[in-house]
C-alpha cells in the first residue's frame, strides 16, 4: 500500500464551468444546467454560485427555481462538454499511461514510481492542475491516496480547485476516515445510508466497530466491501485500455433519467469516442456492448457480437440502439457503450470486397485526419448540429 500512488481528478462543476467559459457574461453567475424552468426536468449541474442558494443536481427545475429565480439557466451542450473531457484525458496522458476515466469529468491515474519526473505527489498533482487550467481554463480537485476508494474521497474534500493527500499508514488511514460521514463510502446511497440511520450508525468510525460477522450477516457481499472501505482497503487495480482487452466508455447522469431521447444522445456521443479511440489504436471489436446501471446502483450490460469486427461509430451507435430497444427500465442512472474482441485492423479490413461499411470506415478515417490536423471544432455531426440549434438561454 506504501508504495501506490493514485490521483483521482475531478473537475469542478464541470458543465457550469464550461458555460461559464464560454459565456463570460456568466462569470460570477448562479449558472444552472439542466431542463427549463416550468418543465418537469430537474437540474444537470450547478455552478459554485448556484450551490450557494441550495441549488444541487437531481433537484427538480422548479425547486431550483424557487430557490434562485434570477439564475442563468442553459441547456446542456453534451457535445463540448465530451469535447473538453476528450482534451483533459489527452492532458492526463502526459503524466501516465495508466489512466481509467469513470466519467466525463473525473478520472484515476496512477502516479507509482513518477516522482523522479515529477517530484512529490503533492508536485505532480500541482503540475497536473496547472496544466488541465493552462490549456482548457478549467479547474481541477485531486485527491492523492494509495488506492482508488481514498483518493476519490480525497478530490472532494477540498473543492473547488483543491488538493488533498490522504495518510498511506493503515493507522492513519482508519484515523482519517472515522469522523467522516458514513454515506462518503463508494455504494452508500440514499437507501443504505437511511438504513444505517436507523441502525445510529451516522460517521465511518460508528461503521468500523461493527464485526465482520454482523455486516456480512446484514448485508451480505455488501457487508465484505464495507467492511473493508471504512478500513480504507480497495485493492481494486487501475483499468485502462492497454490492459484491458476492450474500450468503452460510460456517462452518469447527475440524477436518475427517465429520459430515452437522452439515452440516445449520450449513446450518440460515447458511440463517436469509442469509435475514435478504436481506430486510434488501429483495432476493431468483434462485440458491441451497452452497459447501465439501475436506480438501485445494480449494473447490467446486453452485447451483440458482429459478423465483421468494426470501428464505425455509426454501427456502433445502431447496435447500441437495437440493444437499448430490450431494456424495460423507465428510469436509469448510468449508459454506457463498448467494443470487445478486439483485433488489429488490416488493409484488406479497408480495401476488401467482402468488407459490406467500407466506404463509412474510409469517412470516418478522414474526418479523424482531418480533426487531427484542424480540431475537433472543424467538424460537427448532423445530430450535434440540431443539439446546439436548438439551446436556448434564460
Amino acid at each position: 500500500m506504501k508504495n501506490r500512488v493514485v490521483f483521482h481528478i475531478d473537475m469542478d462543476a464541470f458543465f457550469a464551468s464550461i458555460e461559464q467559459r464560454d459565456f463570460p457574461q456568466y462569470k460570477g453567475k448562479p449558472v444552472i444546467v439542466g431542463a427549463k424552468p416550468g418543465s418537469r426536468g430537474v437540474v444537470s449541474a450547478a455552478s459554485y454560485e448556484a450551490r450557494s442558494y441550495g441549488v444541487h443536481s437531481a433537484m427538480p427545475i422548479s425547486e431550483a427555481f424557487r430557490r434562485c429565480p434570477r439564475g442563468v439557466f442553459v441547456t446542456p451542450r453534451m457535445d463540448i462538454y465530451i469535447q473538453e473531457s476528450s482534451k483533459i484525458m489527452q492532458i492526463l496522458q502526459t503524466f501516465s499511461p495508466d489512466i481509467e476515466q469513470i466519467s466525463v469529468d473525473e478520472a484515476f491515474i496512477d502516479m507509482t514510481g513518477t516522482k523522479k519526473l515529477f517530484g512529490t505527489p503533492v508536485n505532480a498533482a500541482k503540475l497536473i492542475k496547472d496544466k488541465i487550467f493552462s490549456e482548457t481554463n478549467l479547474t481541477s480537485s485531486i485527491g492523492i491516496a494509495p488506492n482508488k476508494f481514498l483518493a476519490k474521497i480525497g478530490s472532494d474534500i477540498d473543492k473547488p480547485d483543491g488538493i488533498t493527500c490522504i495518510p498511506f499508514e493503515k493507522a492513519e488511514i482508519e484515523k482519517w476516515l472515522s469522523p467522516l460521514e458514513v454515506r462518503r463510502i463508494w455504494g452508500v446511497g440514499q437507501k443504505s445510508n437511511a438504513v444505517f440511520e436507523r441502525m445510529g450508525i451516522k460517521t465511518i468510525r460508528d461503521l468500523q466497530k461493527l464485526p465482520f460477522e454482523f455486516l456480512h450477516r446484514r448485508f451480505g457481499a455488501l457487508g465484505i466491501t464495507l467492511f473493508n472501505l471504512c478500513r480504507g482497503i480497495d485493492n481494486r487495480e487501475i483499468e485502462n485500455e492497454s490492459n484491458v482487452k476492450s474500450i468503452s466508455r460510460e456517462h452518469t447522469f447527475n440524477f436518475d433519467s427517465s429520459n430515452r431521447d437522452d439515452w440516445k444522445k449520450m449513446l450518440f456521443l460515447l458511440s463517436q469516442d469509442v469509435a475514435r479511440r478504436a481506430r486510434h489504436k488501429n483495432v476493431k471489436g468483434r462485440t458491441i456492448v451497452l452497459t447501465y446501471r439501475k436506480t438501485d446502483f445494480s449494473r447490467h450490460s446486453r452485447r451483440i457480437t458482429l459478423q465483421q469486427p468494426t470501428n464505425i461509430a455509426k454501427l456502433i451507435y445502431e447496435h447500441a440502439i437495437s440493444l437499448l430497444c430490450h431494456i424495460k427500465e423507465s428510469s436509469i442512472r448510468l449508459v454506457g457503450v463498448g467494443l470487445t474482441g478486439l483485433d488489429e485492423t488490416t488493409q484488406m479490413d479497408l480495401f476488401g470486397e467482402e468488407f459490406p461499411s467500407k466506404d463509412w470506415e474510409i469517412s470516418e478515417q478522414t474526418v479523424d485526419k482531418i480533426v487531427s490536423r484542424f480540431g475537433k471544432n472543424i467538424i460537427v455531426k448532423g445530430r450535434q448540429v440540431v443539439s446546439r440549434a436548438k439551446r436556448t438561454d434564460l
